[in-house]
């Protein structure tokens, strides 16, 4: 096996996800992938891609060159594009025996597994052990697929968010107890309310995207979730965006009475959730022309 770990960037849920894999197969090659990114060469590459996922004729070409390509993720754009394609056994044992059963009449084999129900991360690590998730995962799984169903998830998200994306963190952060981190958390919490109201009050703005007229605002990805929730309300569906040397990036949030946005994002070459989705546009971008 040449494994090679193709996750969602700058995502808690598919960090978490690649940590997840990582624990069950020790410290493989990982890649953080954007949609509307060329994806890694993948020649000769056991690929397991977590909390993401490419368009199915991108995917049908790293499979021509790939040893073996698995997908698990639970964006509902990704499963709708990807209909069809046959799941994997129910454990990652399972997938290497599957595999190399059929290696000698096969170039690669592609599987997909989606659950619109788990998070990246919880599909991660139910796939790839038969321990208990640690907590980390149920809150990184909570957070991202909006239930917010375990105490404290707020504070103890913020926790998580305040560690730069190293592997080391993620060691040390599934290492201490949930109190532990919702302690950590509060203040942050506090505080990172405090800045999303302001930010909308000072720079929101409308943009015509997919048709709509909406309430978009210029900030940093990681006030996203929370600003594009205050501004949906009434909205068909709220928009942030950031700007990087060679894209300008678009959040997208809805609320259930909103419309599916992983339906927008599509049209733009994006994907997600029917309440969470993003997509890639040249820098400078400022919506459709009415």
């Amino acid at each position: 096996m040449n494994p090679l770990c193709i996750y969602h960037g700058n995502c808690a849920d598919g960090f978490t996800a690649a940590w997840a894999v990582r624990q069950a197969l020790g410290d493989i090659e990982c890649h953080a992938a954007g949609y509307g990114q060329t994806p890694p060469d993948v020649a000769g590459r056991d690929v397991i891609i977590v909390d993401f996922s490419y368009p199915r004729d991108v995917l049908q070409a790293m499979n021509e060159q790939a040893n073996s390509v698995l997908v698990l993720d639970h964006h509902k754009s990704a499963a709708e594009d990807l209909a069809g394609l046959p799941e994997p056994p129910e454990c990652w044992e399972d997938w290497i025996e599957h595999h190399l059963a059929l290696a000698p009449d096969m170039t690669s084999t592609m599987a997909a597994l989606f659950d619109l129900e788990r998070s990246g991360a919880g599909i991660a690590w139910d796939f790839f052990h038969d321990a208990p998730r640690p907590a980390l995962v149920d809150h990184v799984e909570d957070r991202d697929i909006f239930r917010f169903a375990l105490e404290d998830t707020e504070e103890i998200m913020m926790a998580v968010f305040s560690r730069e994306y190293t592997w080391e963190n993620w060691d040390s952060l599934a290492a201490e107890s949930p109190y532990e981190l919702y302690r950590e958390g509060r203040a942050i919490l506090r505080k990172h309310r405090k800045d999303v109201r302001e930010l909308i009050r000072s720079c929101e703005q409308r943009m015509r995207i997919g048709g709509h007229l909406v309430p978009v605002l210029n900030a940093p990805y990681f006030y996203s979730t929370e600003a594009g929730h205050i501004m949906s309300e009434g909205e068909p569906f709220a928009a942030c965006y950031w700007d990087s040397a060679d894209a300008r990036t678009f959040s997208l949030r809805s609320r259930e009475d909103g419309v599916d946005v992983s339906a927008i994002a599509k049209q733009y070459g994006g994907g997600g959730h029917r309440g969470a989705a993003g997509f890639r546009m040249p820098v400078g971008w400022e919506g459709d022309v009415a």
